[in-house]
């Protein structure tokens, strides 16, 4: 994860991108986000924070983490027991029961086996765009209260200041997001 800070004085530069490596660090989010850019304008109280994300690990299934019986399902990885059961209670309802810690009574035909396969149990991409976000309310100062998304598929960027955001701070934001996103 590569951070650049800029607009502020050396020091403060350097601070805010181990700030950021720390904060994003200790929220296990570093290996899925490529850069983090942040642009501080103290005089105007504008910041201005945007990353990049980058590889996400692949949605569990599923056939991922059950073995599937005839009459019942094992769960394989109990990590996920919750998200299964709550899954399959929505789904089947009172035809799901618990027998076990990971095990769960369950009939289903051919075509319902194929389909609960299939279905996705956890997709980490929804996680990581909560802790992101968390993230960056952390790195973004207490005061810096009135915040702007810019909208993008490849980055979540915010503005954030004490005061409100001006067209021409949204305009600066683009200018300067493209310019990093070009430098890539």
């Amino acid at each position: 994860m590569e951070v650049k800070v800029e607009g502020g004085d050396e020091f403060a530069n350097e601070s805010y991108a181990l700030i950021c490596q720390n904060i994003f660090r200790d929220l296990g989010v570093r290996t899925s986000i490529e850069d983090v850019y942040l642009f501080i304008e103290p005089r105007e109280h504008v910041f201005i924070l945007s990353v990049r994300i980058g590889r996400v690990a692949s949605p569990v299934k599923v056939s991922d983490i059950i073995q599937l019986e005839p009459e019942r399902i094992k769960i394989l990885d109990e990590r996920y027991a919750p998200k299964l059961l709550a899954l399959l209670w929505d789904r089947y309802g009172d035809r799901a029961q618990q027998t076990g810690r990971m095990e769960i009574g369950l009939q289903l035909d051919e075509q319902e086996q194929a389909a609960l396969n299939a279905l996705v149990v956890y997709n980490p991409r929804d996680d990581l765009v909560t802790r992101l976000l968390d993230g960056m309310d952390r790195i973004l100062p207490e005061g810096a209260r009135v915040r702007y998304p810019l909208p993008s598929p490849q980055r979540i960027t915010l503005i954030a200041s004490e005061n409100a955001i001006s067209e021409a701070w949204k305009k600066r934001a683009e200018e300067l997001i493209r310019s990093v996103s070009a430098d890539v």
